[in-house]
């Protein structure tokens, strides 16, 4: 394993590390809630096989405040969503509030006992006095908190954003162009054993006059047919040319392939 690659894996581990540890800190914050106490809204679920039950408005004195949330049909009646506030420790009932559309109590409602419990302690008597804190409160310190939060969050984007860098920054070679002389050579090569398909014998004789005009220095912007009456003025061009036009395009042609001796006249 190189050492770009553990590099990566470190960081990885580490940015797993940080999420890991957010999440323990908010499922334990999470669980903290389920106690319900004083003035702090409880849920609680229940279905009842009956006509829809309706929620007595609170008012001031009473000891519990309940609401329905959401209310959704089921097969023989419905399914409640209550939440409630309780003004006093201890056991209340839920179905007290709860009444059909005329305000009769329903029949066959069992009690939906709840306990709520009270902040101070059953035997406080009004004294005050200094507790050990908790081992993970997140009511107290809350800017400094948050803000070891996003700067936490912030230093775990940076390893993100670096995995993965390092081979992007890696600049790969450019392949190389294989030259005129070079593709020409290879293509003599392969007709020195085997007859070319069309669309190679057209390659070969168009390599062969760029071959021959850059090394004569031709303006490349020429007319082909100018081109071309000027290479077979040359001495060694002109030749060239012929033959593979010769051999290529005559069928009557007769005698060896001339791409082993052009061959040869390259190098």
């Amino acid at each position: 394993m190189n050492r770009p690659t553990v590099q990566r894996l470190i960081w990885l581990l580490l940015a797993t590390a940080g999420v890991a540890v957010f999440a323990i800190v908010g499922v334990v914050w999470w669980s903290a809630r389920e106690e319900v106490t004083i003035g702090v809204e409880g849920r609680r679920v229940i279905e009842f096989a009956g006509p829809e039950l309706h929620a007595a408005p609170f008012t001031p004195g009473d000891a519990l405040s309940v609401r329905i949330a959401g209310v959704e049909p089921t097969k023989n009646g419905f399914r409640y969503d209550l939440r409630f506030i309780a003004y006093g420790p201890g056991e209340h009932d839920l179905a007290e509030p709860l009444f059909l559309v005329d305000r009769a109590k329903p029949e066959g409602l069992p009690p939906l006992v709840v306990r709520v419990n009270s902040v101070l302690p059953a035997d406080h008597k009004g004294d005050l006095y200094s507790t050990s804190p908790s081992a993970i409160n997140l009511h107290s310190y809350y800017s400094p908190l948050m803000i070891a939060a996003w700067c936490g969050w912030g230093l775990l984007l940076i390893p993100l954003m670096l995995y993965g860098r390092p081979r992007a920054m890696q600049k790969s070679k450019p392949e190389r162009v294989p030259t005129t002389k070079e593709r020409l050579a290879a293509l003599l090569n392969e007709a020195s054993r085997e007859r070319l398909p069309v669309e190679k014998q057209a390659e070969l004789e168009r390599l062969l006059v760029a071959f021959w005009s850059q090394r004569l220095n031709l303006p490349q912007d020429d007319r082909l047919i100018h081109t071309l009456t000027r290479l077979r003025k040359h001495p060694k061009a002109g030749p060239q040319i012929s033959r593979i036009e010769t051999w290529l395009h005559r069928r009557d042609a007769t005698g060896e392939s001339p791409a082993r001796e052009l061959l040869s006249e390259l190098k």
